[in-house]
């Protein structure tokens, strides 16, 4: 087996457990190599709102976030830092199109919904036309990979500029894009919900998103991406 991200074989070991155990193993990760790029947030101090490394309880973000929607205790959980790394990688899965690379955290973020099985996940969507031009969503990708079930019951108006391309000012405005199919109303209704996202930046996306879903009788709503 090869890395899925740097194509190098991949030799290694067999434990007892992965020999005796009937699952089939993966065929898709990363090497140890490629692993060691990225840096997974947990045992840091984290912001109890959206994850990033803080010193604080909350980060300055989330200070303004709580006086825009006092009445949402949010909590999002991400699993590794955006750093320079997680760029290069972002690059080659979402805008040159390495499809191949949705396995890459996988058992990692299997691990995390694990946890999450009483929750209906719903991924952040695409506008046509930006599917159109990337051919895939790369926040389903990633759920696909990782074996996540998921409900596609948002979805996205207009055709905005992608989120890379703005400045902060820019992730920080603009108009609601969202609005939720009709006919996935009555799955909301007392149910633990999941947004769950690529990249947490500003956390603009997740904000409109959560304001369309709050708008039912959920029960809970929590927020997830790979990245912050």
């Amino acid at each position: 087996m090869n890395c899925v991200y740097c194509s190098q074989r991949i030799s290694r070991i067999l434990s007892i457990r992965e020999l005796i155990c009937f699952h089939p193993l993966p065929r898709y990760e990363l090497c140890i190599n490629c692993q060691k790029k990225f840096q997974l947030l947990e045992g840091h101090q984290l912001c109890n709102g959206c994850g990033r490394k803080c010193s604080s309880f909350y980060c300055s973000d989330c200070h303004l976030w709580q006086k825009k929607y006092p009445d949402y205790s949010f909590h999002h959980t991400a699993l590794f830092q955006y750093d320079d790394e997680m760029k290069l990688w972002f690059e080659e899965y979402k805008f040159k199109g390495n499809y191949q690379l949705r396995h890459s955290f996988s058992q990692k973020i299997a691990v995390y919904f694990k946890k999450k099985k009483n929750f209906l996940v719903i991924p952040i969507p695409l506008s046509k036309n930006r599917l159109s031009e990337r051919g895939f969503n790369q926040v389903e990708g990633l759920l696909k990979g990782a074996a996540v079930d998921y409900t596609d019951c948002l979805v996205r108006t207009g055709s905005d500029q992608p989120q890379s391309k703005k400045g902060r000012k820019e992730r920080l405005s603009g108009h609601q894009p969202f609005h939720l199919c009709k006919t996935y109303e009555h799955l909301l209704a007392d149910r633990n919900v999941l947004l769950v996202d690529d990249i947490y930046t500003t956390g603009r996306t997740l904000f409109f998103a959560s304001e369309i879903i709050l708008k039912y009788p959920v029960k809970k709503l929590e927020t997830f991406s790979v990245a912050r």
